[in-house]
């Protein structure tokens, strides 16, 4: 049957070869899910990620036939703005390299309707082809929910990779049917791939059977940030002082996006009440819509040791953690997870997370840093200070920190994959 409303939409959107389409659609036939080859999946995701083109190369290297599609280039091959940062910027590492990858809209997107109706039918086109099971990289814009619909019609078996959790999926605000919709489309999915313990009490709250959920620990390039620090380390008097620091401060930092949801202006407040302005640094590392606004009150307190850094691009981050003794991320509920609290403990840095970001209770604690509640500013500075006079332990933190981000790797995150795909076998 042809879905109804095909052809206006591929007349308004002059993109689709008609006759293609209905080819596939009268060729198709439903195939017993066991008929499947599972060494062969799509990968739909919004645009190349950083933190994400590794785990399609770890599944490539496992022997793994995948095609990545992306909605758009993202910044992966020109400079592009981006809004949070404030700045035009490209990656400095290779986002399309070491894995198949097909790129429908040839340009960062702005998700307009009409962009959104270009991509709907080739990527729907693009997975019937090959009839394949599908693994959806979360559910990033109005039109993923229509391929989405579209692909379980047709009986291809979707996994999908999420970072929501219980609290950032309440943060906002949203109709009914879209709540019932999104369960609906969770349910009729044959497995989800979970990357923490919040993103997997979200998943089951949706419905979802814990014989249907999959552990993909969130990762990044633990050896890539580990190697650089230690190399890194043996500079850092001199690195410290090229950008203004004194090493032998102790110095808390944050790295990340100068927004609200990261609460910069929060840190910087705790840090002056905490009684550390004259005893410990605190850099920011990052860029954004809050800089002017920190520097302005920096300076309004005649902060001596408050320093700023500005963006560094993904290849220098490990510097951040070098001249940084503490990461501090104190986020707010819309935190899903904080990659750069994995990125500080592969370099052997204790941390401090607000308990609503979404890692906490997987990678933090008391052996390898400090929980505080999120919108207490006593309790942030009780905090601050806390670890201030407990910096004999930092060391020995930071080895914990090690120790416990051992097991949130990208072959972690492949064996989750690949453990989801055979379930489709018997699912």
């Amino acid at each position: 049957m042809i879905i109804p409303g095909t052809r206006l939409c591929v007349r308004f959107c002059n993109i689709l070869d008609l006759h293609e389409f209905v080819y596939q659609v009268h060729r198709w036939h439903p195939r017993k899910r066991g008929l499947f080859i599972l060494t062969d999946f799509r990968i739909i995701a919004s645009h190349p990620v950083q933190y994400h083109v590794p785990i399609f190369q770890a599944l490539v290297e496992r022997g793994l036939n995948i095609e990545v599609g992306y909605y758009h280039e993202g910044t992966a091959r020109t400079v592009g703005r981006d809004l949070n940062f404030g700045l035009d910027i490209q990656w400095d590492i290779d986002l399309l390299g070491g894995y198949p990858n097909r790129i429908f809209l040839n340009k960062t997107a702005t998700y307009t309707l009409h962009e959104q109706l270009q991509i709907i039918f080739p990527m729907v086109l693009w997975v019937l082809r090959e009839r394949s099971p599908v693994l959806l990289m979360g559910w990033f814009i109005e039109s993923i929910w229509l391929i989405w619909i579209l692909v379980l019609l047709f009986r291809i078996p979707v996994m999908v990779l999420s970072e929501t959790t219980p609290l950032s999926y309440d943060s906002v605000s949203k109709p009914k049917w879209r709540a019932r919709l999104l369960g609906w489309l969770l349910n009729y999915s044959q497995a989800m791939l979970y990357i923490g313990s919040q993103n997997r009490d979200f998943l089951s709250r949706m419905g979802i059977d814990k014989n249907r959920l999959f552990s993909a620990p969130y990762s990044v390039d633990n050896l890539r940030f580990s190697s650089a620090a230690k190399s890194l380390m043996l500079e850092r008097l001199e690195l410290s002082s090229q950008f203004g620091l004194d090493a032998m401060i102790p110095t808390f930092l944050f790295a990340g996006k100068l927004i609200s949801k990261k609460r910069p202006l929060e840190l910087l407040e705790a840090y002056c009440s905490a009684g550390l302005s004259d005893k410990a640094q605190l850099l920011f590392v990052g860029d954004g819509i809050l800089k002017a606004q920190l520097e302005k009150r920096v300076k309004e307190l005649r902060l001596n040791h408050v320093h700023f850094l500005g963006f560094l691009n993904q290849s220098k981050m490990p510097l951040a953690y070098v001249l940084g003794d503490v990461l501090c991320l104190i986020s707010d509920s819309t935190e899903t997870w904080g990659l750069v609290v994995n990125e500080a403990m592969a370099c052997g840095r204790p941390v401090i997370v607000s308990e609503m970001v979404g890692c906490a209770p997987d990678l933090v604690d008391e052996t390898n840093g400090w929980v505080v509640p999120t919108d207490d500013p006593d309790a942030l500075a009780q905090t601050l200070r806390q670890a201030y006079e407990e910096r004999h332990n930092w060391d020995e933190k930071g080895q914990r920190s090690l120790e416990k981000i051992s097991r949130h790797t990208y072959d972690a995150m492949a064996i989750g994959v690949l453990s989801a795909l055979n379930s489709l076998k018997t699912g």
